[in-house]
């Protein structure tokens, strides 16, 4: 069963909590349809600048509410805002045009900030495709996600993670857009298709970590604690690995409580 859905509408800034989302072919709507990126086009990450936990996210009528917790000021961003000049940006290996989003967004970024930034926004005019072995026969084209669309982690992961740590891990830190109730740790990684109500996912790979998942969401103070006790029973060929990133077969809407069914298995990971 779902226990939880977020989406991260801007990527690396903070996440919005919801209790019904629409599944769409690059994943939830309005999951990390943003970006910011700095004056060469290359997008900016909590992983080298945690101090972008200092931006709150909230819905609102036709967007949502960006906070900057650290001046106290918010705007909002509504989901098709006006939009300037076409940009080249580059997330990670990929590059591709985004549109600035105008109206002072990215004034307001680079004031906080102390720092040349645009906010840009995907386009379905300059899709950012995956790689084709992770397709559907619906889906080829992801968000401004790390890789692919969706990304899905079991309770029970967590559990696992918390019985090796000396406190709760918040589950934020690793991004997640879904949690589901779980009994066995790590159980997702042998999922390669699941069905939630009328919707149908493809696990196309297990999620490989890095250092984000040592910033806290909400203070933006890092430490090494998370990672390390992660890496010492979740490492697999030299990298660390936690929850797995899924790839629409079929769209809709899914909402808190909705069961899962695992349609098809695959082998674990281990």
């Amino acid at each position: 069963m779902i226990s939880h859905l977020f989406i991260y509408p801007i990527k690396s800034l903070g996440a919005i909590s919801l209790q019904k989302a629409v599944v769409e072919r690059e994943g939830l709507h309005g999951d990390r349809c943003f970006m910011l990126v700095d004056a060469a086009g290359k997008f900016i990450t909590q992983r080298t600048r945690p101090e972008l936990t200092r931006f709150t996210l909230s819905e609102s009528d036709h967007g949502f509410m960006v906070k900057d917790s650290v001046a106290g000021f918010a705007k909002e961003l509504i989901w098709n805002p006006t939009l300037g000049a076409w940009i080249p940006v580059e997330i990670w290996d990929d590059h591709l045009l985004a549109q600035e989003v105008l109206d002072g967004w990215s004034s307001w970024f680079s004031e906080a900030l102390k720092e040349d930034v645009k906010l840009v926004r995907i386009s379905a005019e300059n899709p950012r495709e995956m790689k084709p072995k992770h397709w559907t026969s619906l889906a080829k084209n992801t968000s401004f996600a790390d890789s692919l669309p969706l990304l899905v982690i079991g309770s029970a992961s967590y559990q696992a993670l918390e019985d090796r740590l000396t406190g709760p891990v918040d589950r934020l830190r690793f991004r997640p857009n879904i949690i589901v109730n779980s009994t066995e740790p790590f159980v997702e990684d042998t999922w390669a298709e699941i069905k939630m109500g009328e919707v149908r996912l493809y696990g196309a790979k297990p999620c490989a970590r890095c250092s984000l998942v040592n910033v806290n969401p909400l203070s933006g103070e890092s430490d090494l604690e998370t990672l390390k006790t992660l890496a010492s029973f979740r490492t697999i060929n030299h990298k660390v690995y936690f929850g797995q990133q899924f790839v629409p077969i079929s769209l809709g809407t899914i909402q808190v409580g909705s069961a899962l069914e695992t349609i098809e298995t695959k082998d674990a990971i281990y």
